[in-house]
């Protein structure tokens, strides 16, 4: 099994120099190529994607699925462990969207609702916190914007000595997935610099990019109460032609142990959220698909967990939607704190099968396919006919 993954690193490794290679040639072969380099990927998917732990069907019947949702749903099926789909039955897949970074997908996003011109405003972390900032939008205090080859260690030294939490957070500028962020810390002897499992004296910390400095957030209580992470709650909305603003969908993402981010491709899990109600649901899940029905480090049950100043939540997404009405389509993770949400970043392209793993399938909402529809962003036979002449109420 250690093999296998260590071969998967490597594929892994090439399939990004590839797309890097097929993204970097014409616009009208880029969709067609990248669809073939996804069917060609697909005993990967197979071999590595696929949680063979968890799931118990018989590898025929697996890769009979892979293929139908390749060919019949038009996507590559990375969500297929996710969303757990082989617990559930074929008539609900096409509800399900399924991933936005595959070709047809893309491509209908980027023409009707995500606009790739205005991407930038939202990737690069400085310009979307100058654009909230305008708006008035609330954020953590952001102190610096700090270059590699710079001198800008004495300055995040004399934030610290101020800073009543003795905590800040650096982050990538253009970073994704947690991936780089670091915890840099005021202790009695020095000030140190932990980024995952390691530790280290801020005089030995280097950054290789542009990277932003922000206060480390004080969440509220009740959800530091699950983990001592900043937990952040992941929320995607639409601006429909009717210019109405929907939630596609929500979960809330935890911290595990003692990690200080909550991103779920960094180790953390993630929950579904009734958005009526403002309450976790039932089960978590981790990137693997793993179920978890308490906190596997606080023991606290999810079900029924009522998340503090849930309408504020939603105000907030709602009046960042038609602020930014130009780009259709966006995601936000927002902290909660005693003094309400915080915006911690807004997603260009969030990430809509994650969003489903946890919350569900978003087109079992009959307001959210009739907005995709009418912005034709449907992609198969199956979900475009998922609810013609229908009155359909799936189990949530």
């Amino acid at each position: 099994m250690v093999e296998m993954h260590k071969y998967g690193n490597i594929i892994d490794k090439y399939y990004i120099q590839i797309v890097e290679l097929i993204s970097s040639l014409s616009q009208s072969t880029v969709p067609y190529l990248r669809r073939v380099l996804r069917f060609l990927a697909l005993p990967y998917c197979f071999l590595f994607i696929v949680n063979w732990n968890e799931c118990r069907l018989s590898k025929y019947k697996v890769m009979k699925d892979l293929l139908y949702i390749f060919f019949t749903l038009k996507y590559y099926p990375d969500n297929y462990t996710q969303c757990r789909l082989w617990e559930k039955d074929r008539k609900q897949w096409r509800y399900y969207y399924g991933s936005i970074y595959d070709p047809y997908q893309r491509g209908k996003l980027r023409k009707e609702v995500q606009k790739k011109e205005y991407e930038i405003l939202f990737e690069d972390k400085e310009v979307c916190y100058q654009l909230c900032e305008a708006a008035k939008f609330p954020l953590p205090k952001q102190h610096l914007c700090i270059h590699p080859n710079e001198k800008y260690k004495e300055d995040i030294k004399k934030i610290l000595y101020v800073n009543p939490f003795n905590k800040l957070i650096i982050k990538p500028a253009r970073g994704k997935g947690g991936k780089d962020i670091v915890l840099v810390s005021r202790e009695d002897d020095g000030i140190y610099v932990r980024q995952k499992n390691t530790k280290i004296s801020l005089d030995e910390y280097v950054i290789y990019e542009k990277s932003v400095v922000q206060d480390y957030l004080n969440q509220h209580p009740s959800l530091a109460s699950i983990a001592p992470s900043t937990n952040t709650v992941r929320i995607v909305t639409l601006l429909t032609k009717r210019n109405d603003v929907i939630i596609l969908g929500a979960h809330m993402r935890f911290g595990i142990g003692d990690a200080y981010i909550d991103n779920v491709s960094s180790g953390g899990i993630k929950v579904g959220i009734d958005i009526d109600k403002g309450c976790l649901k039932k089960i978590g899940f981790n990137q693997k698909g793993n179920q978890y029905i308490c906190h596997p480090t606080s023991g606290i049950k999810f079900e029924d967990f009522k998340l503090p100043l849930w309408s504020s939540v939603v105000q907030l997404s709602m009046q960042i939607q038609r602020y930014f009405s130009y780009y259709k389509l966006l995601g936000y993770d927002l902290a909660i704190t005693l003094d309400g949400p915080v915006i911690i970043e807004i997603n260009a392209t969030p990430d809509l099968a994650g969003l489903e793993s946890a919350y569900g399938p978003i087109l079992r909402e009959k307001k959210v396919w009739e907005a995709f529809k009418e912005y034709n962003l449907l992609i198969n036979r199956k979900s475009k006919k998922a609810w013609i002449n229908k009155d359909i109420i799936l189990n949530k």
